[in-house]
């Protein structure tokens, strides 16, 4: 909890001064792969929304828009330009090795997981990009990823603020059981969707 705390008391003036642009710039950039705190503003955002000093749907749509748009910007960035990133190393090997590993293994439902990976969030839009990934195959994950994200991050604050401690103390001690439960919904919830548009696109053809 004193990490949350600390969280809160650093970013709060941030959006006290700046508001929802601040909170859509951040994780706008962080989509594209460069370091800002967009997640934890999202956070402390939400926090501040149950205290009625945010509106909580105005939170929820700016960051939504902002992370789906920022994570299609980063993807389109590796799609065009991901032999210049990587030949001038501004992505490192070893997270490059990293990130095809996740998507070649995970496909579509990467993007859902790596929301919630330190490491390979970051880069993990413009991943897909350098892999060449399917832009339709992308838009459904990222539209996947970032509602997830958004009820994870933006919704369960807004409304658990004061079971956050117990929560995170329960996350941090059973983190791989926790994450079990997440891929096994995310894949059921990923393989219906994809179910789904293939019915749609088979029935526009006939």
């Amino acid at each position: 909890m004193e990490s949350i705390q600390h969280i809160i008391t650093d970013l709060t003036p941030l959006l006290q001064q700046y508001g929802y642009y601040i909170l859509a710039l951040a994780i706008a950039v962080e989509g594209m792969g460069i370091p800002a705190p967009g997640q934890s503003l999202l956070i402390v955002a939400s926090l501040l929304a149950s205290s009625g000093k945010m509106s909580l749907p105005m939170v929820l749509s700016v960051a939504w828009v902002s992370s789906f748009i920022g994570n299609s910007i980063g993807y389109f960035i590796g799609r065009q330009f991901g032999h210049i990133l990587t030949k001038k190393e501004w992505i490192k090997p070893r997270t490059l090795t990293k990130l095809h590993q996740f998507i070649d293994h995970y496909g579509m439902l990467g993007l859902v997981i790596s929301r919630f990976v330190e490491g390979i969030k970051q880069f993990m839009c413009i991943g897909c990009g350098i892999a060449q990934m399917p832009v339709q195959l992308f838009l459904l994950g990222n539209f996947l990823a970032v509602t997830i994200w958004l009820l994870v991050f933006g919704v369960a604050p807004a409304y658990l603020h004061d079971e956050l401690g117990p929560i995170l103390a329960f996350y941090h001690k059973y983190q791989m059981q926790c994450w079990s439960v997440v891929v096994v919904l995310a894949c059921i919830l990923g393989w219906w969707l994809v179910r789904r548009f293939k019915r749609r696109k088979i029935s526009i053809e006939e």
